[in-house]
């Protein structure tokens, strides 16, 4: 009998140890101000009928006083608020307490998400485009996802003899 009552002791610490850690855990994401994420800049790769490759160089800013480990990040760009490109990345890297990091990750975008985005240029010929990128980054071990929604503009440069 006493054997069962040691083992049962052993497990109730454990299970109060193992909500102290969870809770701590929580708490710790909570208190995380959650990074800004802005493109850098935007590269085509590849032009294919049916779907385009762009680079996408992303700048993640650590407001936090403690360093950001990344190892996975997923994404949806909105171009004028429509859906132009998707994509994923498995790079791990670290963003150092209080400041900013920049990676490449690459977009995914269909024939009709193109099409739509040079009809909408060319209807507006704005030399600005508004963008939206949302998504998740997957941090620490085991991953935890800290989701983010920026937005910008992206200056696009017309040539002013063609200005109407």
């Amino acid at each position: 009998m006493r054997k069962l009552q040691r083992w049962s002791l052993i497990f109730c610490l454990f299970i109060v140890i193992a909500g102290f850690w969870f809770m701590g855990c929580g708490i710790m994401q909570q208190s995380m101000e959650r990074p800004r994420i802005n493109i850098a800049n935007i590269t085509p790769r590849e032009v294919k009928l049916f779907e385009q490759v762009f680079e996408l160089e992303l700048r993640i800013q650590n407001p936090n006083d403690l360093p950001l480990a990344i190892n996975g990040l997923a994404f949806e760009l909105k171009l004028n608020d429509r859906r132009f490109a998707t994509g994923v990345s498995n790079d791990s890297f670290v963003v150092d307490r209080l400041s900013s990091g920049v990676i490449r990750v690459e977009a995914l975008t269909t024939l009709w998400g193109f099409i739509q985005q040079i009809a909408e240029y060319q209807r507006t010929k704005a030399p600005r485009v508004a963008y939206r990128l949302k998504g998740n980054l997957y941090v620490g071990s085991p991953s935890a996802k800290l989701r983010f929604d920026d937005s910008g503009e992206i200056h696009v440069p017309i040539d002013p003899s063609n200005r109407p």
